[in-house]
């Protein structure tokens, strides 16, 4: 258990009960920016519902409720028996627009980065050679990656490319390979997104710092230029943990 109580008696701010946000919501904000700043930090145990409540000067309900709300919007969890937690902050992508890992953390205010694990030229399954438009029996250039968000490992991730994209083996794969293929006048515009689940291997659960057998999230995307022609097909095993996918429709 971290110091907040300690913390929160120094610099927590009094809300305001003339003020017309509820009093619910102003601890609802309060709490979140305490998250935000740091000072909460993930896995942290927060204070009780009585002592917010003493804290706050305001009743059990209201902490109840600014509770119930955090959790809902994943900023805490509860764990029966044991006390409410700050959780763990996920990244949430949209599969509505099409962005690579790196942009996407960047959008997000994150640094996106890569441990190359394989670069290397292999013989194409023949479902391969079908989603890629190539001959049976054609090679691929595979690059397989851990992709990391701040520091933390969240995406096991394997691509394989025509053979035609063979010059990305001397490129530096540890950071955007979309932006290296920009810098080659190819630019992936869209495509197909398959969401399954698995379950970890001995690899991914080392790679990914998981406990054995975890349940993961599997994405199989097809990815192709404006012409419709296939550039690549992915392979991306996340850690759920960290990682949501949000469909707007």
């Amino acid at each position: 258990m971290r110091l907040w109580q300690t913390i929160g008696r120094i610099r927590m701010s009094k809300l305001n009960k003339n003020s017309s946000v509820p009093l619910y919501q102003q601890l609802v904000d309060e709490i979140k920016s305490q998250i935000d700043s740091g000072i909460l930090k993930e896995n942290d145990r927060i204070m009780t519902e009585t002592e917010l409540s003493e804290e706050y000067e305001v009743s059990r309900i209201t902490v109840r409720k600014a509770i119930s709300i955090l959790v809902d919007e994943d900023y805490l969890v509860k764990q029966q028996g044991i006390g409410t937690f700050v959780g763990v902050r996920k990244l949430s992508r949209s599969i509505n627009s099409f962005m690579g890992f790196t942009q996407f953390c960047e959008a997000m205010g994150k640094k996106a980065s890569s441990v190359l694990l394989i670069a290397d030229s292999i013989e194409a399954t023949i479902s391969e050679c079908r989603k890629l438009d190539i001959p049976e029996g054609s090679r691929v250039i595979r690059i397989k990656r851990v992709r990391y968000c701040d520091g933390m490992p969240v995406i096991v991730e394997e691509n394989k490319f025509p053979s035609k994209y063979s010059f990305l083996i001397a490129e530096d794969l540890t950071g955007s390979i979309y932006e290296i293929l920009g810098e080659h006048g190819i630019y992936p515009v869209g495509g197909t997104k398959v969401i399954d689940v698995c379950y970890a291997t001995e690899e991914e659960q080392k790679l990914l710092n998981l406990e054995p057998h975890q349940a993961l999230l599997l994405q199989r995307d097809t990815a192709h230029n404006a012409e419709g022609e296939p550039i690549h097909i992915c392979k991306q095993v996340v850690n759920p943990v960290r990682y949501k996918v949000e469909i707007n429709w």
